[in-house]
């Protein structure tokens, strides 16, 4: 079947690629791109026309339609286990909010699925991996800052701290590789440990405080009985100094 004539996947009627309705039964029609072979193919078809792949990308409304920060295409939802994030088909970037990345991360038994749905994707563009820019947020278009994943990993990815993250190719993996090895989980016992020592510190130094404003006020009280048992005019000289001499 060629990619200008697919079929309607609510009746099954044939339709150019270019339809935005089914002529037979009505049915509104959005063109996707398949996940293997980015063909084009109709949203909620379970499979590609040309290579027979199952679907798992998923139209993106329009209102939500957002741009790739790397080479301008409109990204497309991508069914990743039990998440949705969205996906450039273009360049294989991927952006989502955190929580869906926290989701993504903890979801263990999810991990192979993952990475082998994105493994199967070829992108049209090669980005070099190692090109370092400041890209645009998809959603608020302000730069979004580089940040190192759970601060050890080594995966830094573009993160506005309003909308979202963007991972390009290849990141996520690393990610789920990262998080396989146990560096998530030593990651954050290290960022516990350096909490707990913070609240000690902020203890001692708050126990240290109440002690020396207990002797200063110990000390102004009784400081006229003091003053008379000064033995050299050192001493005297020494509170002078200190603004603590009371006459």
């Amino acid at each position: 079947m060629s990619d200008s004539s697919l079929r309607c996947p609510g009746c099954g009627a044939p339709a150019p690629a270019n339809s935005a309705r089914c002529d037979y039964c009505g049915a509104a029609l959005a063109t996707v791109t398949c996940p293997s072979c980015f063909a084009p193919m109709f949203a909620g078809s379970r499979f590609c026309a040309r290579c027979g792949a199952e679907a798992t990308r998923e139209v993106v409304d329009g209102a939500a339609s957002l741009k790739c920060p790397r080479c301008s295409e409109l990204l497309q939802a991508l069914r990743l286990g039990a998440t949705s994030v969205q996906e450039c088909a273009a360049c294989g970037g991927l952006w989502m909010d955190p929580a869906t990345l926290q989701k993504l991360s903890d979801a263990r038994e999810e991990h192979a699925g993952v990475v082998s749905a994105l493994a199967a994707r070829v992108p049209v563009n090669a980005v070099a991996s190692d090109t370092v820019r400041y890209i645009p947020c998809p959603r608020c278009a302000k730069l979004m800052n580089r940040v190192n994943f759970a601060r050890s990993s080594g995966v830094v990815m573009d993160v506005c701290k309003n909308d979202g993250v963007w991972l390009d190719r290849g990141e996520l993996q690393r990610v789920v590789s990262f998080v396989e090895s146990g560096g998530l989980a030593a990651a954050r016992e290290h960022q516990r440990e350096q909490l707990v020592d913070e609240r000690r510190r902020l203890e001692i130094s708050k126990a240290a405080s109440a002690t020396t404003l207990a002797d200063y006020q110990g000390f102004t009280l009784s400081a006229s009985a003091r003053t008379s048992s000064y033995n050299t005019s050192v001493e005297q000289l020494l509170f002078d100094a200190l603004g603590l001499f009371l006459k």
